[in-house]
């Protein structure tokens, strides 16, 4: 590490050390009012689609219109969450008896995807601000410019609401593919890592708490006594939306082999399209590229990715559909696919659904999620005891669930813990506590009221 970037890592940190210090005087009021005007200015039609466009050119990942909606909402739901949470204030827990504050942590380093660099920044800045902490963005590298063009209006936003503007800062370009990064992971308080394998392996080098996720790979069962209408326009409606960037996207339908036919006809309805024999046999060609996925498929159109192997198709696809036998022992399309791309396969009942399901959660995503469509109380209890995961998502489009949102009961985020069954510390959505430190006040059992404080 040269001298001259040792000294511009301190100086950010010193900077972001020094606005969190002012930070702590600011009240909730003035807070809330800042995440207001996040979405009003920063969010608004404009502004959003120039980010959303911004992040599609720069990344080729994903599409405007479905970043424009996960920017605004994700945002929206998180800022209706925490807006009536205080910090500093005591919250009483009556069935333990305890108070419970939060406090601030201090410094945040936060590295963000290329898949979702205006969400998951957004995500990080609004608890950070909320919790009375400054926080260094670490983005991937093909997603600098947009973060890059975010913070700036979140630096201008907080100006004008008389907050330093050194409470957001973003990291140097020059040290998010090198070792260096470790000197920024050693300088903060927390390092919460949502991204590539690069910046996971640097910030367990690193002698400061950290936080990472593990991957997704989402199975998903669907029984036989389902309405397959309903229930294919959900699995299309996750699964195409921005082009399955998001690592809750559904991975493999394991379909109830008493509705299968019929179920892919209602698929079919739903603009997928189910590939041949020899298309199958076309992309299994080009789908990897010197050992990894090949990047031309990555989270494209449809589209284009079934132009790719001479397919052309006048009518407008959303998702591509690739059969395969429940008996496979391992494919690509058992693995983890960022890409409008979902494997579909049909078993005999629930116990043959759940060792599926495990099989493919051994390839990827152990500890992430999985889905399951039914009415049946005994086949949800069976598939949700047995299936080790950190959340199974019941008669949800999955992809807008599993990160929580306002008509379920998970912590919205972009980040999904996935407990040891990934290596990961956390075993729930990310969400406003794991940006604070928590004080305990603990009383003898019904020995204390509740207006003690």
């Amino acid at each position: 590490m040269t001298e001259q970037i040792k000294n511009n890592i301190e100086d950010l940190v010193n900077k972001s050390r020094q606005a969190q210090e002012l930070l702590n005087d600011i009240d909730e009021r003035k807070i809330n009012i800042f995440l207001d005007s996040i979405l009003k200015t920063v969010l608004t039609k404009k502004v959003n689609f120039y980010l959303s466009e911004l992040a599609v050119n720069e990344t080729n990942f994903g599409n405007i219109n479905d970043k424009i909606k996960k920017n605004k909402y994700k945002t929206q739901s998180l800022i209706s969450e925490i807006k009536k949470l205080k910090i500093r204030k005591p919250y009483f827990n009556s069935e333990k008896n305890i108070y419970e504050i939060y406090k601030p942590i201090g410094l945040i380093c936060g590295v963000t995807p290329s898949t979702n660099p205006i969400a998951t920044s957004l995500n990080y800045i609004v608890n950070s601000i909320k919790s009375r902490n400054s926080v260094i963005l670490c983005p991937n590298p093909r997603s600098y410019q947009t973060c890059s063009e975010l913070v700036k209006l979140v630096k201008n936003k907080l100006t004008e609401n008389n907050i330093s503007k050194e409470v957001v800062n973003i990291a140097p370009l020059e040290i998010l593919r090198s070792d260096e990064i470790i000197k920024l992971f050693d300088l903060c308080d927390r390092n919460i890592v949502t991204g590539s394998k690069f910046f996971i392996s640097a910030v367990k080098k690193s002698s400061k708490p950290y936080l990472i996720f593990g991957a997704g790979n989402v199975p998903v069962y669907i029984d036989d006594k389902i309405n397959p209408s309903k229930v294919s326009k959900l699995i299309v409606e996750s699964k195409s939306f921005d082009y399955s960037t998001s690592c809750s996207a559904d991975s493999v339908l394991i379909i109830h082999q008493q509705i299968y036919e019929k179920f892919l006809k209602e698929l079919k309805k739903n603009k997928v399209y189910i590939l041949n024999h020899l298309e199958k046999k076309k992309l299994d060609d080009i789908y990897f590229k010197r050992g990894i996925v090949n990047t031309q498929i990555l989270a494209k159109d449809p589209s284009l990715i079934l132009s790719k192997i001479g397919t052309q198709v006048k009518k407008k696809i959303k998702v591509i559909g690739y059969e395969f036998s429940s008996q496979a022992s391992s494919h690509y399309i058992m693995d983890e696919k960022i890409l409008p791309l979902i494997g579909i396969t049909k078993v005999k009942n629930i116990k043959e659904a759940i060792n599926l399901t495990k099989k493919i959660l051994d390839i990827k995503g152990k500890g992430h999620s999985a889905g399951i469509y039914s009415n049946n109380r005994s086949n949800i209890i069976n598939f949700s005891v047995s299936i080790p995961v950190s959340r199974i998502i019941v008669n949800q489009a999955h992809s807008k669930s599993a990160g929580g949102n306002l008509n379920n009961g998970l912590k919205t985020t972009l980040s999904l813990g996935c407990g040891n069954w990934a290596g990961n510390i956390l075993n729930e959505n990310l969400s406003l506590k794991h940006f604070c430190n928590i004080t305990r006040t603990v009383f003898k059992k019904n020995k204390i009221k509740k207006n003690f404080f």
